[in-house]
């Protein structure tokens, strides 16, 4: 447990860092950089408990012309990790993520690599998913936003829901 607190002090001290300095950069670098908990379902929660850390990056790839203009979407790379003890997972996912105001969804699928270790040590790669519905916050200009996400795994043990918050670049 310590070293998870450890884990998510430095990551927020990292970005509280990196913010200002991106502030300067007149062109964004569509890049999403998110943490938060993630609640494990199955063996996960019955062995390491049901609240887990997780963070995660998301790049913006190709625009997606729509026709409208109140809708606008694109294809992204994201690259998360969530774990708790002998339990953790690493998905890699390509996403389609639709906006409208403030509002976006995003659907996602790939590959993770995951590790439970209910009986011994057992690393896999899987066929791993995700979806998740979220809102932008401008404070100040910021762009900060919070998301519901739930991540799919070929492996129970390692799905479940995630309650994440993040700033953009």
């Amino acid at each position: 447990m310590k070293s998870m607190v450890k884990f998510g002090l430095t990551a927020a001290i990292c970005a509280a860092l990196v913010v200002p300095a991106m502030a300067d950069y007149a062109k964004p670098m569509d890049l999403s950089l998110r943490a938060g908990f993630f609640l494990a379902q199955g063996d996960g929660k019955k062995f390491e408990g049901q609240n887990w850390f997780t963070i995660g990056v998301e790049k913006k790839m190709v625009d997606i012309k729509t026709g409208n203009p109140d809708y606008m979407a694109h294809w992204s790379l994201s690259l998360d990790y969530y774990g708790k003890g002998g339990f953790s997972n690493v998905p890699v996912l390509y996403n389609y993520v639709g906006r409208q105001t403030e509002f976006y969804y995003s659907v996602g699928a790939g590959v993770g690599f995951g590790r439970t270790q209910s009986a011994g040590s057992d690393s896999t790669l899987d066929f791993n998913y995700q979806f998740s519905i979220g809102k932008d916050l401008n404070f100040g200009g910021n762009p900060f936003f919070v998301e519901a996400r739930y991540f799919g795994s070929g492996r129970t043990a390692l799905s479940g829901f995630a309650i994440v918050g993040g700033v953009r670049f």
